[in-house]
C-alpha cells in the first residue's frame, strides 16, 4: 500500500493549507531538470523567513471548494494586522510544493494598505500542499494554522498574446477610506517549463514585477513567478487620504513596462 504524498509532508509543514487535485484529466510532466533543482517546500519558506520561527495564526489563505481544472485557481490571502506605521503587515509569501519553482508571488505592502488582505490567481499541476507565510512590521514570521482538502486540475496550456491592461479604482472616496484596487494584464505569462510544437521548451516569458503608486508613492508591489495564472489578476487596498493619480507598472523578464493610470477624488 502506497503512503499518500500529502501525509508524508505532515512533518515537514505541520498545520498548514493543503489542496488536493483530482487525476482526471490531469496534465502531467516530468521533468527531472527542474524536479531535482527546485527548492523543498521547506526550504523556500526558510530561505524567505531567514530560518526564522514561524507562528501560526493571524493569516488566511482561502481557496475555492472545487475547481475543474488548474489553469487558473482564485486564491486570497489576508492577515491580522490593523496596519499602522508601529504595527503593520510588511510582505505576504504564497509557496507551492510541486510546480517547478516552489515561489508563487511575493506581495509588498505597508500602513498606506490599509487591509492586509491580496487576490491572485495561480497555476497547480499536481496534487499538492499550499502555504501563505505573512511578515510582520515587528519581524516576526506568520502563517494559518489548520489543514483543508481542495480539488484543482490540469496546468494552463496557452498561448496568448500580449493585450491591454485594465483597472479598477473607485472614481471617488471619503479620506481614511480602505478602498479596494483590482489590476489586470493580458499576458502568456509562458512558464519556460512548456514544449512548443518543435520538441523544445517554449522560452520562458513572465510579469515579474507589479507595483502601483499613489500620487508618486509606492504603496503596494508584488514580485510574481511562473506559478502566476497567465493574464496576472491582482486585488488589493490601500488607505484613500489624497485626490490624485495612481499608476500601475507591470514589468516582464526583458525588461519591459507597461504602465496605465487611474485618478481618485477624495473628499
Amino acid at each position: 500500500m502506497h503512503e499518500d504524498p500529502l501525509q508524508a509532508y505532515a512533518g515537514l509543514v505541520g498545520r498548514r493549507q493543503f489542496l488536493r487535485a483530482g487525476m482526471t484529466g490531469l496534465l502531467v510532466i516530468s521533468l527531472p531538470r527542474w524536479a531535482v533543482a527546485r527548492p523543498s517546500l521547506k526550504e523556500a519558506i526558510r530561505t524567505f523567513t531567514g530560518g526564522a520561527n514561524v507562528l501560526d495564526g493571524r493569516v488566511r489563505l482561502d481557496l475555492p471548494p472545487l475547481v475543474e481544472n488548474g489553469n487558473a485557481v482564485g486564491i486570497t490571502v489576508a492577515a491580522e494586522s490593523p496596519m499602522t506605521e508601529d504595527d503593520h503587515v510588511r510582505r505576504i509569501a504564497v509557496f507551492n510544493e510541486k510546480n517547478p519553482e516552489a515561489n508563487v508571488a511575493v506581495f509588498h505592502l505597508g500602513p498606506r494598505s490599509g487591509r492586509a488582505m491580496v487576490s491572485t490567481r495561480i497555476r497547480l499541476a499536481t496534487p499538492q500542499v499550499i502555504v501563505a507565510v505573512a511578515e510582520m512590521s515587528d519581524g516576526s514570521f506568520w502563517v494559518e494554522p489548520g489543514e483543508r482538502h481542495r480539488h484543482a486540475g490540469r496546468l494552463y496550456r496557452g498561448p496568448f498574446i500580449m493585450a491591454r491592461a485594465l483597472v479598477n479604482v473607485p472614481k471617488m472616496a471619503k479620506q481614511g477610506e480602505v478602498v479596494e484596487i483590482k489590476a489586470m494584464i493580458a499576458h502568456p505569462m509562458e512558464t519556460g517549463y512548456r514544449i512548443g510544437p518543435n520538441g523544445s521548451n517554449i522560452p520562458r516569458d513572465i510579469i515579474r514585477r507589479f507595483n502601483c503608486t499613489y500620487n508618486g508613492a509606492e504603496v503596494f508591489s508584488a514580485d510574481l513567478f511562473p506559478a502566476v495564472s497567465a493574464n496576472p489578476f491582482i486585488a488589493f487596498t490601500l488607505v484613500a487620504t489624497t485626490s490624485g493619480t495612481i499608476d500601475f507598472t507591470w514589468t516582464d523578464d526583458a525588461g519591459k513596462t507597461q504602465t496605465v493610470s487611474a485618478e481618485i477624488t477624495v473628499n
